[in-house]
């Protein structure tokens, strides 16, 4: 999580008909953990209300945007993005991750022109794979096998490029990578970090076992 300066500042919380004083520093606080502890709902409120106080900081904004994103309100942390966007246009990422909640929703040009937006600016391997999975979805398999080569490129050890270069290449009908691909991913502990892939996964040893 990034590093947040905010100015001190004693809000005034009301609770059970009991007011509470609580600085801007112990909610920032606050909100750090519950987001840590991936309570997206309670550090939402405390990222909104953050906002509110600080309404012109993109770094509220892009957290804020996070939570509602792991918490899947897509459109929500579109907004997000869009407004750490706008207030500070080189952020790192902010183009990723709304391009990331437009490729859930659907919205794949929307996604794609995003990713390579962030690209232009901060050429690493997280969008070019995310790139590439929007291109596998829309079955461009030359364009998505080109991104992943260069996100496997640029971070060999990643885990998640090795999962979806074998979903890419079983849709090639090129079932030798693949299941090298499948097994690298799993030799690189890709369901151990990542639970959300176990589907894709089975799908694959499925594929590799015909």
């Amino acid at each position: 999580m990034k590093k947040l300066t905010i100015i001190f500042t004693v809000l005034l919380i009301v609770s059970c008909g009991t007011s509470k004083k609580i600085s801007s520093t112990d909610l920032l606080n606050i909100a750090k953990k519950q987001t840590e502890n991936k309570e997206w709902t309670k550090a939402e409120k405390s990222w909104t209300e953050l906002i509110r106080i600080y309404p012109n900081n993109a770094e509220l904004y892009f957290q804020r945007g996070y939570v509602r994103e792991k918490n899947l309100k897509y459109k929500e942390c579109i907004s997000d993005f869009t407004k750490v966007i706008e207030l500070k246009p080189e952020t790192h990422t902010a183009r990723t991750n709304r391009g990331y909640a437009y490729r859930n929703i659907g919205k794949y040009e929307k996604a794609i022109a995003d990713f390579t937006s962030e690209l232009e600016v901060n050429p690493n391997a997280y969008s070019y794979e995310h790139r590439s999975f929007v291109h596998y979805l829309k079955m461009d398999y030359e364009k998505a096998l080109t991104d992943v080569n260069i996100s496997i490129e640029k971070a060999p050890t990643n885990s998640i490029s090795f999962k979806t270069r074998a979903l890419i290449y079983k849709a090639m009908n090129s079932k030798e990578k693949s299941c090298a691909d499948k097994e690298k991913a799993i030799e690189l502990k890709l369901l151990e970090k990542y639970s959300k892939y176990r589907k894709d996964i089975k799908e694959l040893n499925e594929y590799c076992s015909e």
